[in-house]
């Protein structure tokens, strides 16, 4: 008797417990900040599967963007540390951007000041730019400038494979080590789980120091999605190219990869300098790269070089500054914005400002891969295309291999390359990085370079929705429901 008593209590307990962190849970959801859209979603499946909604949400849902104290002042000490680490090169470049910011007219006025108010920086000069939209090119010009590398090598991202193109880096990068050359390494943790790191550990045995980001049982569902080469700190890479022999040619599962990557020199390199640093430190690294690595910056005269503002944002961050610069060229746009994406899982705020500038006029056209490497985000898309199209957004697959870039022009005078896709995780989840370029030629030649592209597309119409069938479609929107999960 005794026992079954014990039992029962047992059972009373673990329900009682399982109630009151069920309540939690949807009092917590009741009182969310995010989207109305994702907050509903989360409460369906836990109304609807408790238990493994409960674990799910643990895992996956909960919002990291809420405010606490601990959070509070760790922005503040981050924000004061970047001022701190930023004010020789913001300081040596004051004219230049004070210039570059009253020249700017219409839609890239109020990027600028959306980007700089929600915590980005002012533009800085950039003194050489080249934008690669083939890996092999990025590839080669990367490997030539690991090979003359003096100082330092920093590099992060979100896929670091095993191949020979890895195997071509990791040689370049072990001869750096033994002429003294620093070397750190940043890698998104749960992303390369499915490669070897035999050639990291065989950097990490030379001397290099190589770092996996977001290991922590509670960031699982968070991604280091950034992908930054600097090397001596007078040059950055970054944009859609990870480490792999794919990105360069499409490798096993494509016959092409396009992609879209940017190299910079110049001060705004130091914008990408703080970005590691920061990420570094954030990883529980306690190696100082506050001081002493940023190089000297020398004053740019006003329109001697290219205006480049850089823009950060991930869960940690207070505004999904990327998002809202997105929104803001939109409704702001007179002519057109062409966007290319390998995904299309937008939030409302995207989505209704693709929707209304394309209804009011200006030519919105949407470019992402017909060649899926992931079914579900590939579906997932449909459900929104119909909505799009009715709106006067055209949309278009990209069918000849693998489109990989994350792009933006807008009219004759911006152009945003960088690392965030157009879906809800790139846009509230990861950390991304993208540079809106503030020149005319640069967006000239984006423009030129889309208008190819769409050579390799198909255009959906409504027309083609209309032939999915009913279990095509069912699939679709249950796709799309599910990508509201965070």
């Amino acid at each position: 008797m005794g026992a079954v008593d014990v039992s029962v209590v047992t059972n009373w307990v673990l329900s009682a417990l399982f109630v009151v962190a069920l309540v939690a849970v949807v009092i917590t959801l009741a009182t969310d900040e995010r989207e109305p859209s994702i907050v509903l979603a989360w409460l369906f499946v836990i109304l609807l599967i408790p238990l493994l909604g409960l674990v799910a949400y643990f895992f996956v849902g909960r919002d990291h963007r809420r405010p606490t104290s601990r959070r509070t002042r760790r922005r503040e000490e981050e924000r004061s540390r970047a001022s701190r680490f930023l004010s020789p090169t913001l300081e040596a470049q004051e004219r230049f951007t004070t210039a570059t910011v009253r020249s700017l007219e219409g839609p890239a006025a109020r990027m600028e000041r959306v980007g700089h108010r929600e915590g980005g920086l002012a533009p800085l000069p950039a003194d050489d730019v080249r934008v690669y939209v083939a890996g092999a090119d990025k590839f080669r010009d990367l490997l030539e400038d690991l090979r003359a590398a003096r100082k330092y090598v920093d590099l992060m991202y979100l896929i670091w494979e095993k191949d020979e193109l890895t195997a071509e880096v990791t040689a370049v990068l072990l001869d750096r080590l033994a002429a003294g050359v620093e070397v750190r390494i940043l890698y998104d943790w749960v992303t390369c789980l499915p490669f070897k790191k035999t050639e990291l550990k065989q950097l990490e045995a030379a001397g290099a120091t190589v770092v996996p980001c977001y290991r922590r049982l509670a960031q699982l569902n968070y991604r280091n999605h950034m992908k930054i080469a600097l090397v001596d700190g007078t040059v950055v890479y970054s944009g859609g190219m990870n480490m792999g022999q794919e990105y360069a040619d499409g490798g096993e599962r494509f016959a092409e990869w396009r992609d879209t990557h940017v190299r910079m020199t110049g001060p705004v390199v130091a914008a990408y300098l703080w970005l590691f640093a920061s990420i570094w430190t954030a990883n529980g690294r306690s190696e100082d790269l506050f001081t002493g690595y940023l190089p000297e910056s020398t004053p740019r005269p006003v329109g001697d070089g290219t205006a480049v503002q850089v823009l950060h944002s991930s869960v940690s961050t207070d505004f999904p500054v990327i998002r809202d610069v997105f929104v803001a060229g939109l409704l702001n746009a007179r002519h057109r914005v062409w966007i290319q994406s390998p995904y299309f899982v937008p939030d409302e705020p995207l989505l209704n400002a693709m929707c209304v500038a394309a209804a009011g006029g200006v030519d919105v056209r949407f470019m992402m891969t017909g060649v899926p490497d992931k079914k579900v985000p590939f579906y997932a898309a449909y459900g929104y295309y119909r909505m799009l199209l009715h709106s006067g957004v055209r949309v278009f697959q990209y069918r000849t291999g693998f489109l990989h870039a994350k792009t933006v022009t807008i009219d004759d005078d911006v152009a945003i390359m960088g690392t965030c896709n157009w879906d809800i995780r790139s846009i509230i989840l990861h950390d991304e990085v993208v540079s809106v370029f503030y020149d005319a030629g640069i967006a000239a030649d984006h423009a030129a370079q889309y208008e190819k592209d769409i050579v390799s597309c198909i255009e959906i119409k409504l027309e083609d929705l209309a032939t999915i069938g009913r279990l095509q479609h069912f699939r679709n929107s249950v796709y799309r429901l599910f990508s509201r999960l965070l």
